[in-house]
Formats: C-alpha cells, sequence, structure tokens
C-alpha cells in the first residue's frame, strides 16, 4: 500500500483550506460529494494505473490515475488547471475502469457482492433487464422507450444509429430478449401497458417473413406477427 511522501504531507497542510469534489460509491450507486482537502489521509495504490483517496472517515474513492499522479494532483497546487475547488468527478466512479477489461465492471452495480436484479440501474445510466435466452448474457436497455412509434425497418435503423449512455452497440431485442422485458416490465419501468395500438404493442427484431415480424403487446404480454409497415414502439437494447 503505498503512502504520501513527506513532501505531499507538508504541501497538504499548507493547502488545506482546498475543496475536492469527488464521486463515491454508495450501495448500487455513484454519489458526488465534495469534503475539505484536509480529510484526505492519504493516496493508495490499488493496481495498475489506478489508485484511491482514502479519507479519515475510511471512504475509499477510486481514481483513475497512477498513485504518482493522484499525489502530485492532490498536493501539487500548480498541477493543470488545479484552483480552490479540485474537481475529481471526471476521473472517478466509471472513469475509474479506463480499460475494455474492466467494460464489465461497469454494468455492474457498485456493490460488487451483489449479483444485479431486473430494474437495477447501472452506473452508465442503462437498467438491467435480465438474460437473454440467445446469448446467455446481460440484457440492459434504455430507461424509456424511443419518442415515437415507428416500423419495423425504421425501428431497426433507429437501433442500430443510437448513441445513448455512452454506448452504440444498441439494438431492437429479439422475439425471447423481448419476452423478458415483458416479464421484467415492472421492474424495468417506462413500459406502455395500456394495450393500445400502437404504443402498447413492442417491435422485436425477429422476422421470419418478407413482410411479417413478431411484436408483443405489454398488456397481457401476447405475441403475434405484425405487418413491418405498422407502427410499434420500440426499447433499445445491449
Amino acid at each position: 500500500m503505498a503512502q504520501p511522501s513527506t513532501i505531499a504531507k507538508e504541501l497538504s497542510s499548507s493547502h488545506g483550506d482546498r475543496l475536492i469534489r469527488a464521486l463515491i460509491a454508495e450501495g448500487k450507486r455513484f454519489d458526488p460529494a465534495t469534503f475539505s482537502e484536509t480529510e484526505v489521509e492519504r493516496v493508495m495504490g490499488i493496481g495498475k494505473q489506478r489508485s484511491a483517496l482514502v479519507l479519515r472517515s475510511g471512504v475509499k474513492i477510486p481514481v483513475a490515475l497512477s498513485y504518482e499522479q493522484l499525489e502530485q494532483k492532490i498536493y501539487q497546487p500548480d498541477f493543470k488547471n488545479d484552483g480552490n475547488v479540485l474537481d475529481l468527478r471526471a476521473v472517478t466512479g466509471e472513469a475509474a475502469k479506463p480499460s475494455e477489461a474492466h467494460a464489465s465492471a461497469l454494468e455492474a452495480p457498485a456493490n460488487t457482492n451483489q449479483a444485479p436484479a431486473p430494474g437495477d440501474k447501472m452506473p452508465d445510466g442503462t437498467v438491467f433487464a435480465g438474460i437473454s435466452p440467445d446469448t446467455n448474457k446481460p440484457v440492459y436497455v434504455t430507461p424509456a422507450d424511443a419518442s415515437l412509434t415507428m416500423t419495423f425497418n425504421d425501428a431497426q435503423k433507429y437501433a442500430a444509429n443510437l448513441d445513448a449512455h455512452g454506448h452504440r452497440d444498441w439494438h431492437v431485442p429479439t422475439k425471447a430478449e423481448l419476452n423478458v422485458l415483458f416479464n421484467n416490465r415492472a421492474a424495468i419501468g417506462g413500459f406502455d401497458i395500456s394495450g393500445s395500438d400502437s404504443a402498447g404493442w413492442y417491435w422485436s427484431a425477429s422476422s421470419d417473413f418478407t413482410w411479417l415480424a413478431w411484436e408483443q403487446r405489454f398488456s397481457d404480454g401476447y405475441q403475434f406477427y405484425g405487418d413491418k409497415d405498422n407502427r410499434s414502439a420500440v426499447r433499445c437494447v445491449r
């Protein structure tokens, strides 16, 4: 475990009136917090290109900086854009997982001792929907439907071009994935369960015929082939 250098401690005592803003893991989310620099007990290394601020309260705030970089940023008043308020929110929380190797950690609640449940909001703002019967992998959905109903072909284009919550790999759910969304609709939230035509029906990406594709009514879960020119609701998944 790395400890602050003597110089760092001296600098800390001479610049202790500065405020630090950061994101602190609280259960399944990251919450912003502001605290005095004098509340920082030490800087510790927690892995390659990773470190953490340790507050006197015992809270550890992970940061996507090496120990040396974080120590300099905290204790050197001339580090880049340093000022009376040092904002570390850009390098804590989600950004504390800088490599693709940590992508799965981004999509799990902050409390890694507990597996996500349908309806859990992820740190990136998406919602965990369940496990895909097609891939046996987690499915994440946008928190709300697309703002407009659309045809089957337009729904596929919309999903392919969607750039949301830091991701661009969205798609319209398959017939089986759409049923997972239906089964967990109460926990996920935001669905039209009125059964109305067309907002109460949702497109899947499953198509077996030239003019027909599977839809699902979210009032009762009924699945049926619909004409691809019909306008139905869309909830994108990844």
